[in-house]
C-alpha cells in the first residue's frame, strides 16, 4: 500500500459556529481551525488532537468535495 492510499481525510464541523473544515493525516503539526477560532483539529496518522467541540461528519481515503459559500 502506497503513502497516497494511507492518506485519510476527515470532514469536521464546529458545534459552536457550524463551520465545516477538512483535515488530512499527512500534514504534520498542522492545526486546522474553524471560522470562530474556538475549535481546531490536528489529525495525524498516529494521533489526533482536538480543541473545542469538533464533530466528525465524514472520514475517507479520498478528499471530499466541499461547497463553500463566499462571504459577502
Amino acid at each position: 500500500m502506497s503513502e497516497e492510499e494511507k492518506l485519510r481525510y476527515t470532514l469536521y464541523q464546529c458545534e459552536l459556529c457550524e463551520d465545516k473544515f477538512i483535515t488530512d493525516s499527512k500534514a504534520r503539526h498542522d492545526m486546522v481551525w474553524c471560522k470562530c477560532g474556538k475549535t481546531a483539529v490536528d489529525d495525524e496518522e498516529m494521533y489526533s488532537r482536538f480543541l473545542g467541540k469538533p464533530k466528525v461528519l465524514e472520514q475517507s481515503n479520498n478528499k471530499p468535495t466541499q461547497n463553500k459559500e463566499k462571504d459577502e
